[in-house]
């Protein structure tokens, strides 16, 4: 491949990341202005349907906001199980906003940019892109739970609180509270 035609595929995928970034921003935006979201609620957006770390963003979410001084919290997802069972975590969720993959993936490209808020979190060891948490899994014997609670939450030293207790018929809900992939 001639370094003209290399060239002009780098300077393609940078203005598409350059718009993706700029719409993230209009995301970024839109959630900050809706009523109730002020300097000491938190942002946590679940980029993706993984249940296992899911489940953990919800089951240290109280030790997080007490240990990073929010009052509560807005969650972002588009995994229908985490809108099901979210109040069964947490009295300080304000809301579950239904956000689609292609909307986090904007907001995450703008934050690839830098750190634009310290209420922003993506739960996640692998995004945005760059993070590669998954890489860590087994050495030295770290868990996906002290690398998710450590490294994205920010919480340490951390016990595991108890998984809420579920009486209804959802087998959704049973199995996102048993934390086990669906």
């Amino acid at each position: 491949m001639s370094t003209s035609k290399h060239l002009k595929q780098v300077k393609r995928q940078l203005y598409r990341n350059l718009i993706s970034a700029y719409k993230g921003w209009w995301q970024w935006h839109k959630i900050v202005k809706a009523k109730g979201v002020e300097g000491n609620t938190a942002v946590i957006l679940l980029p993706d349907r993984n249940r296992e770390t899911n489940h953990l963003a919800l089951l240290y979410l109280d030790a997080m906001l007490k240990s990073r001084k929010f009052r509560n919290a807005v969650l972002l997802t588009h995994d229908p199980a985490v809108k099901k069972a979210a109040a069964l975590f947490s009295k300080n969720i304000l809301r579950v906003v239904n956000f689609s993959r292609k909307k986090a993936e904007h907001l995450m490209q703008f934050y690839c940019l830098y750190e634009f808020d310290k209420r922003f979190m993506v739960a996640s060891l692998d995004e945005p892109n760059g993070r590669n948490g998954s890489a860590l899994v087994g050495k030295r014997g770290t868990t996906v739970e002290e690398i998710f609670v450590i490294g994205v939450y920010r919480v340490y030293p951390f016990n595991r609180p108890e998984a809420p207790a579920y009486t209804g018929d959802d087998p959704d809900v049973k199995t996102f509270l048993e934390g086990r992939p669906a």
